[in-house]
């Protein structure tokens, strides 16, 4: 809390939970995450098991969470910036089960293209993946240092994503064009592109969540960035 600790030190320890949970929650999905493309660039079976296994206890953990954010309402009744954090992780819990679901989904295609011949140009998902993860690391950061500028600058990096997202699945698209013995190959990717910018934009969700949490400031859907926001980025 900006202006000290809650009065209650039993409230200030419930919500210090919840906000480790969730910061343990999303370790979690980055891993999951990173063990799926792993497992897709290096023709690696155990990484692709591995991240559809810990999926579970993702889901587990959203549930906990919830839980924990409920119990804090519900005891304590926060009001304000108290509130407003309670329910931001709530919904940053949401879109981490989301992104694990992502990176079950590509760690299940790229388990089935481990079953044919090694497709040298699967090194071009490389770059979009980065992307992906630094936005994911970047919102956990800012989620965890409620820090609203660096969650601002995760948002704007939407059309990066996009155009990096669009780059790549067209030049798949374009081997589909052709004859191939690999044409399963060639559409499992861009499937895969799919999800990676699926999970850079549940990123950008749990960035606009921070904004609200830190300033009251709802900017989802696009909105213009009102001025009391910007001046409060400074």
């Amino acid at each position: 809390m900006p202006n000290g600790d809650h009065i209650l030190s039993t409230f200030n320890d419930a919500q210090r939970a919840l906000k480790e949970a969730t910061l343990t929650m999303g370790a979690g999905a980055q891993r999951n995450l990173e063990h799926a493309v792993r497992g897709l660039f290096q023709r690696n079976k155990e990484f692709c098991n591995q991240a559809i296994a810990d999926d579970e206890d993702e889901d587990k953990l959203e549930i906990e969470i919830d839980r924990m954010g409920m119990n804090l309402i519900i005891k304590f009744r926060p009001v304000a910036s108290d509130l407003r954090m309670v329910i931001a992780s709530m919904k940053t819990a949401s879109n981490l089960e989301r992104i694990s679901d992502q990176a079950v989904s590509i760690a299940k295609r790229a388990r089935k293209m481990l079953k044919n011949p090694e497709l040298a140009e699967v090194s071009r998902v490389e770059g979009l993946y980065q992307v992906t993860a630094t936005m994911l690391a970047d919102a956990m950061t800012a989620y965890s240092d409620s820090n609203a500028e660096l969650a601002l600058d995760i948002v704007e990096r939407e059309k990066m994503l996009k155009k990096t997202q669009k780059t790549i699945s067209r030049f798949f698209a374009k081997k589909l064009e052709g004859e191939t013995e690999q044409y399963r190959d060639y559409l499992d990717l861009v499937f895969i592109c799919r999800w990676l910018e699926r999970a850079g934009n549940l990123s950008i969700n749990i960035a606009e969540d921070v904004i609200f949490e830190e300033t009251s400031t709802d900017i989802r859907h696009g909105g213009d960035l009102p001025q009391a926001l910007q001046d409060f980025i400074g």
